[in-house]
């Protein structure tokens, strides 16, 4: 669909000012599955911003199989995840290396799924 980086990052920081009064709306109610939607932002946010690009299909994968299909879950992670690269491009921190970037990931997966069996 993207075929150049800087313009699915255009869109995607685009979408995110669109929702962001809803995402906050969405993030009131703090349960196991709003935080693991906020934390899979945050990493999609990292991974955008340190060009760690199969990563953030990783995540992109993770949300679309696992993450329940309504409004406010899409704003809270898109708002997660433009809140996220702007702050790593704004830091002065480095990026974290693959690795442990794809193990913070994984562990991540693992609480969203714990959290959606939970709500269910």
């Amino acid at each position: 669909m993207f075929h150049r980086p800087d313009k699915f990052l255009a869109w995607l920081l685009a979408a995110a000012a669109l929702y962001a009064g809803g995402a906050a709306h969405a993030a009131a109610a703090d349960t196991p599955l709003t935080r693991s939607i906020q934390t899979l932002g945050e990493l999609n946010g990292r991974a955008l911003a340190c060009k760690h690009m199969a990563l953030a299909a990783r995540l992109r994968e993770i949300i679309i199989d696992h993450a329940p299909k309504e409004r406010s879950v899409g704003e809270l992670y898109e708002q997660a995840t433009s809140q996220s690269y702007l702050q790593q491009g704004q830091s002065a921190s480095s990026c974290p290396d693959g690795k442990q970037l794809a193990a913070d990931i994984s562990q991540a997966e693992t609480r969203l799924k714990a959290a959606q069996g939970a709500s269910q």
